[in-house]
């Protein structure tokens, strides 16, 4: 066996990878985080704009990122640039998109933010997402790749932390009493602060990656092809065919993503209904946060040690136990049962931010070298429709349930996946 998969370590050049990439993965969660939260919130507390203004222009968004990430991923599979054929698009897509992100925050009405959001950042930002993903296969070889996934992956949740630090320093020095008289409203350079910082990082990120990450030259790629022939390929059967065990995967990980689509939309809620403290918040996330980043590690070299699929669902499963007592943690006669709720924090957290470690790798182990960028804007459809499933279905449970057993229903979805994971082949064996 070789020595550096027995003893557990990367090669140098490896690990300095990982580490650049998770530095730029990072700096992509928090414009996520910024993007997600505090565009919306521009809408409806600085342009004073109702909810219908918000969810055409999510929906819009959204419908653009299905298409963008496709067509880059595309374009950049058939890029042969001495510079090489990711890193053009991380760059110039990434500078593009800080840039416009931070213009976002002067937006003088609803026609300029729809424009920088939906047009600009729609075609800008998919460029660069799609190029980020791709380059982990191109240049981390199968036998490496789980580790350095758990890696990126670790460093790169780092910047959902400090996305809701960001969170935190707005709603303290630039939030004011909403006009209506109910709650508060962040302020116009409460969002310049944020789309600023989130922009600049998104930047440095990109300049950072485009200087420092390696790719194989020209030489070693595959020939190019045409856009519209890759293009038209995706609507031949026996073509689409030969890549079964890549649907497959598709198809298991949407059913584990909905589990998350479950979660996502209302977890904020469901915190702040229990009524506790900001110390026992922070305490939360001291323990949850160091847990998450050493467990989603340790994910990533099992993944590598063992293959892909012989732990994938008994780990999914153990995970499941946890994220479901979240569902015990507040009784309406007992109150709410603190300890459970660290307890259950963290199985919370490896299942929205950790597992993606192996179950990245795994899915990057099957897709062909020449068309990575055109898979990966296929396989964007698990972290869509599952949203639209799982906030749906999360809507119902809470309005006639209870806000809280979202998470029992979200156990449902990661225990049916590991049925359909069983299903996909093991891509890397071990001898």
């Amino acid at each position: 066996m070789n020595e550096n998969l027995r003893t557990g370590k990367l090669p140098k050049f490896i690990l300095f990878e990982a580490i650049i990439i998770g530095i730029v993965f990072a700096a992509d969660q928090v414009y996520g985080f910024v993007e997600q939260n505090f565009f919306n919130t521009y809408l409806a507390h600085v342009l004073q704009l109702s909810e219908l203004y918000v969810s055409v222009m999510v929906s819009f968004s959204a419908t653009m990122g299905l298409i963008f990430l496709l067509v880059w991923g595309i374009f950049s599979d058939n890029t042969r640039s001495k510079h090489g054929r990711r890193r053009p698009y991380l760059l110039v897509g990434g500078v593009i998109t800080g840039a416009a992100a931070i213009l976002y925050g002067y937006s003088p009405n609803y026609f300029w933010a729809f424009f920088i959001d939906v047009v600009i950042l729609g075609i800008s930002s998919n460029a660069f997402f799609a190029a980020e993903r791709a380059v982990i296969p191109d240049t981390i070889d199968l036998e490496y790749r789980g580790r350095a996934n758990g890696i990126i992956t670790a460093i790169g949740n780092l910047g959902v932390l400090i996305g809701v630090a960001l969170f935190l320093i707005s709603d303290l020095l630039f939030t004011v009493p909403a006009p209506s008289g109910e709650g508060k409203i962040l302020t116009q350079e409460g969002h310049q602060f944020v789309l600023s910082f989130g922009g600049i990082m998104l930047i440095a990120a990109a300049i950072l990656g485009f200087i420092f990450i390696k790719e194989r030259p020209p030489s070693e790629l595959p020939p190019k092809r045409k856009f519209t022939e890759d293009f038209v390929r995706m609507f031949d059967y026996q073509a689409m065919k030969e890549h079964k065990e890549f649907f497959k995967m598709t198809l298991a990980y949407m059913i584990y993503q909905s589990g998350v689509g479950v979660i996502m939309p209302f977890l904020f809620i469901y915190i702040f209904s229990l009524g506790i403290s900001t110390l026992q918040l922070l305490l939360a996330i001291l323990i949850g946060f160091p847990l998450l980043i050493l467990i989603t590690v340790t994910l990533g070299k099992i993944s590598d040690r063992f293959g892909r699929k012989k732990y994938t669902p008994l780990i999914i499963i153990i995970i499941s136990i946890g994220v479901a007592s979240a569902s015990f943690v507040k009784t309406t006669n007992a109150g709410v049962n603190i300890l459970l709720f660290f307890i259950s924090l963290p199985f919370i957290l490896v299942a929205l931010l950790g597992m993606p470690a192996p179950l990245n790798a795994w899915s990057q182990d099957l897709l062909p070298e020449d068309q990575r960028g055109k898979f990966f804007g296929i396989l964007n459809i698990v972290f869509t429709v599952p949203q639209i499933i799982g906030a749906i279905i999360a809507g119902v449970i809470a309005q006639s349930f209870g806000l809280q057993w979202i998470f029992l229903t979200s156990t449902a979805f990661f225990i049916l996946s590991t049925i359909f994971f069983r299903f996909v082949k093991e891509t890397y064996e071990i001898e």
